[in-house]
């Protein structure tokens, strides 16, 4: 029996799944419907993900120790890293994206 998957969505879960997908050697297939979508969310990522998701660092493009968060009911998060060694990386959504799509197309996923 031979397993075909469809992704569908190849933003950072979409396209994990895929790469993961495709390194077990099941076909796969990532459908995105709009692959130069900058988008205005999502750019931050703790330093524990850069090193899971095995990041490069030219895709960083600040290292922010300092932050304020406001949600929406107007829930504040302050973050203060002191350490120097920690951040939070943000990066542009339409050049992680890329990578991570990219990533996965070249561990065998069909874009």
């Amino acid at each position: 029996m031979t397993l075909k998957v469809a992704v569908v969505g190849s933003g950072p879960a979409g396209s994990s799944a895929a790469e993961v997908l495709a390194k077990a050697g099941i076909e796969t297939y990532l459908f995105e419907r709009k692959l130069d979508n900058a988008k205005p969310c999502g750019g931050a990522i703790p330093l524990c993900m850069v090193s899971e998701f095995e990041l490069p660092p030219e895709i960083i493009d600040r290292r922010v120790r300092k932050m304020k968060m406001i949600s929406p009911s107007n829930i504040e998060v302050d973050i203060n890293l002191d350490n120097q060694e920690e951040y939070i990386g943000m990066c542009r959504r339409e050049v992680l994206d890329g990578f991570l799509r990219d990533r996965a197309a070249r561990s065998g996923a069909n874009l």
